[in-house]
């Protein structure tokens, strides 16, 4: 079993986790449910997560050279990937929050939101951002100098979510705009 396996596998047994502590919560303090138009407001957001986590994933499939499941071996810095260097980690974190807004109780959207985010941006800062400078050295710090790591310009982000992707048709990647010409590595 690859180790992304093994780190999705984690984060199903993270969010269970959320998902169960908050319910309980609500449950045991008897909190009263958000208006439905607070609750109805998480769809856009999981549509949009959605959309960001399929795109995202097809991109690294398709231009990653994957070997094991989820891990590549190519740095990929087009489409969704030259707006931000982790657009699949900001979908699992808008996911997750528009969910916990779908549910519509305080705790249980505390719980989600809060360990959800804690555990995608510790994720980054602690193991993600290491492992990449390690297998990609300069390369990544020349894309990491260029594109920001989990806030996108969101005209940048909605301009990829919208059309079909052509993994032959991919623009210049972020990294090469500010240095020298380099191949989407």
């Amino acid at each position: 079993m690859s180790v992304c396996l093994k780190r999705l596998i984690y984060w199903l047994v993270l969010a269970c986790v959320s998902i169960g502590a908050g319910l309980s919560a609500d449950i045991i303090s008897g909190t009263a449910a958000f208006p439905l138009a607070v609750r109805l407001a998480g769809i856009p957001g999981l549509v949009f997560a959605h959309l960001l986590l399929k795109r995202s994933g097809r991109v690294l499939r398709t231009l990653g050279q994957t070997k094991e499941w989820g891990c590549t071996t190519r740095l990929v810095t087009v489409d969704t990937y030259q707006c931000l260097r982790h657009p699949h980690h900001l979908g699992i974190g808008i996911f997750m929050t528009s969910l916990g807004l779908l549910i519509g109780h305080p705790w249980s959207f505390g719980f989600i939101t809060f360990i959800q985010w804690v555990w995608v941006i510790a994720f980054l800062f602690l193991v993600e951002e290491k492992e990449l400078k390690q297998k990609f050295g300069q390369e990544y710090e020349a894309y990491k100098r260029a594109v920001p790591m989990l806030i996108p310009k969101p005209p940048c982000v909605w301009k990829f979510l919208f059309r079909p992707f052509h993994p032959g048709a991919e623009t210049e990647p972020a990294s090469a705009k500010n240095s020298q010409p380099s191949s989407p590595h």
